[in-house]
């Protein structure tokens, strides 16, 4: 059972199997996940739902986790939202603020961490 205060944390990966792994692991932290599979989906999830942490692949189809960011921390209504960035890739530059980036694949003691470290004393 979750407490009544439980976190909701978004994926946002468009490898499925990624997605499925990481919101079994955190729902069983107790945390209520949801997913989408670009960052446009993510947006669009965004726009109708109170999100504490959003979780971001760095390139997918559609809209990347790069330009998905840029537009969150251009509306006022999202930029407080933290954002861990996931990559297999090389690391992007550019002035998009992550509260931490996880080069995949990751351990789970470093997700663990993120996630604790991103939404701080509110976990």
């Amino acid at each position: 059972m979750q407490p009544r205060d439980a976190k909701t944390l978004l994926i946002v990966d468009d490898e499925f199997a990624i997605v499925e792994a990481l919101a079994e692991i955190l729902k069983w932290e107790g945390y209520t996940v949801m997913s989408a599979g670009n960052g446009r989906a993510a947006l669009e999830v965004l726009g109708k739902e109170r999100v504490d942490l959003v979780l971001m692949d760095a390139m997918m189809p559609v809209m990347g986790g790069v330009e998905a960011a840029a537009a969150m921390q251009a509306d006022p209504r999202l930029r407080d939202i933290p954002i861990i960035l996931m990559t297999a890739g090389p690391m992007p530059a550019g002035e998009v603020r992550w509260v931490a980036a996880l080069r995949k694949p990751f351990q789970l003691e470093a997700l663990d961490r993120a996630v604790r470290n991103a939404l701080g004393a509110r976990v």
